[in-house]
């Protein structure tokens, strides 16, 4: 497939596929109504007026069939051509922008493919002015790149602007870039030298790393923001207004996203095994892969020394109370809200409803490592478990199961949990004694005062404790 992409004055894309046609016949064109990371259909082709389809000069009957569908009549085998435009004013890590002074393009949003051709090669030429300068994760000469496969070329965000920074560094067999767009102080030596403990940190945690080349791509954009995307080879991150200091907010969103690169990009449950971008796809597995990861990306900026000890327990707190002061007492159990996020979405759902994958999922990981830590004197911990989810599933490349991981854990743990897992991921029972106890183990007290707030207290302790925690 060859993509040719030119950006318009009026905020659009102009987009061409060329493809040889295998055979005669009806073909479905198809584009991604959803995009992995964000487990809810968002219908891209809404951004698409109409699509119009040619052999040579001669044009081709093309029907919308369905909301991200059409049907293509093709009688030769003679090179197609599909034109059309797409509105790219989506200014999020998942979207894609075109201005004066920016291209930003995610190829899932945008680029339609025939059925059943994601595995299939791929060449994109990018027009942008020659003097603009670049960031992306894909290879080629600037402006046309070439995938292995479709399934590639979406995976890897693109920026191009007058001016982009970039800065590049080696951690073990792996190259690592700091690359974007925006005022040159948000690019500091502080948070190169943070991105650099973070990515080392991590490394040695997993032992290695499952790619040769990563990019850490940051948009500063106009307004308000705090977004970000995993890649397998990449991460995109959206912050702003270019006057704040968003510095505490992108390690934590970097630790977070590059853990990713294990924990999903790697490591999958078996339902997103491949990607099927054209329907929803139900898991319940959904607050392994954010839970953790939301967990895990915390606690990497205490242990590698980014943040203090005392900036790390703060940070603990303000996940614990996102569940237990807006969440604690909703129905839902983990299970049931992996699946409704599908349904409602990532922004508020009924009162009292859903929990969150990310918060009631880190609060399931911190508990599960500090049983760890506790049974085994801190000689087991979450690494043992995700080292053998690596070990098992992602270096295999086999997806798992909810019944995967709970033998997993087990096998670490070396006894059942059955009450656990049904206490903490299968039902909606309130955890705040549960999860208390266990923070005692480490020298925390976590308490609620009669407002109904939440807080974490250090108790009688030594440093030895805290080392103990953060290693």
């Amino acid at each position: 497939m060859r993509y040719t992409i030119k950006p318009s004055d009026d905020g659009f894309l102009n987009i061409e596929l060329e493809f040889l046609p295998t055979r005669t016949g009806i073909w479905e064109i198809l584009l991604p109504s959803w995009r992995p990371g964000r487990y809810q259909s968002q219908h891209f082709a809404k951004n698409i007026p109409s699509l119009l389809a040619f052999s040579g000069i001669r044009e081709c009957a093309i029907q919308k069939i369905a909301s991200s569908a059409w049907q293509l009549s093709v009688t030769d085998l003679s090179p197609i051509r599909i034109c059309y435009r797409y509105w790219a004013q989506q200014a999020d890590a998942g979207g894609s922008v075109v201005a004066a002074d920016l291209l930003y393009i995610n190829f899932i949003n945008c680029l339609v493919f025939p059925k059943a051709w994601e595995n299939k090669s791929c060449t994109v030429h990018i027009v942008h002015p020659a003097t603009w300068q670049t960031a992306t994760s894909l290879r080629g000469k600037v402006g046309t790149y070439t995938t292995k496969k479709y399934r590639e070329l979406v995976d890897s965000p693109f920026l191009a602007a007058p001016s982009v920074f970039s800065y590049a560094w080696k951690e073990g067999k792996t190259k690592f870039y700091l690359e974007g767009i925006g005022p040159a102080t948000h690019f500091s030596k502080k948070l190169i030298q943070a991105y650099q403990q973070i990515a080392a940190f991590q490394v040695q945690w997993m032992g290695d790393f499952p790619v040769k080349n990563y990019h850490f791509l940051l948009w500063i954009c106009p307004k308000p923001y705090y977004h970000g995307v995993e890649h397998t080879q990449s991460t995109m991150m959206v912050m702003g207004p270019p006057e704040r200091d968003c510095y505490e907010d992108l390690i934590g969103l970097g630790s977070h996203e590059l853990f990713h690169v294990w924990n999903v990009a790697t490591i999958r449950p078996k339902a997103l095994l491949p990607y099927v971008y054209t329907k929803e796809v139900f898991f319940d597995t959904a607050w392994v892969v954010e839970g953790i990861t939301t967990y895990l990306g915390d606690w990497f900026l205490g242990a590698s020394g980014v943040i203090s000890w005392e900036e790390y327990v703060a940070c603990l707190l303000g996940n614990l109370k996102l569940h237990f002061e807006r969440d604690g007492r909703s129905e839902q159990s983990l299970l049931d809200s992996s699946v409704d996020i599908w349904l409602d979405g990532y922004g508020p759902a009924l009162p009292g409803k859903r929990v969150s994958i990310y918060y009631k999922g880190a609060l399931v990981a911190l508990a599960i490592d500090l049983m760890l830590r506790q049974k085994f004197s801190h000689s087991k911990s979450m690494r043992d478990v995700m080292r053998l989810m690596q070990e098992k599933y992602g270096r295999l490349q086999a997806g798992y199961t909810r019944q995967d991981f709970y033998a997993l854990v087990e096998e670490v743990y070396e006894d059942s949990l059955a009450d656990f897992w049904y206490k903490w991921v299968e039902s909606a029972q309130p955890l705040e004694g549960e999860i208390a106890a266990l923070l005692r183990f480490v020298g925390l007290h976590f308490h609620q005062d009669p407002e109904g707030q939440f807080h974490l207290d250090p108790l009688p302790a030594t440093e030895e404790i805290q080392h103990a925690f953060l290693r």
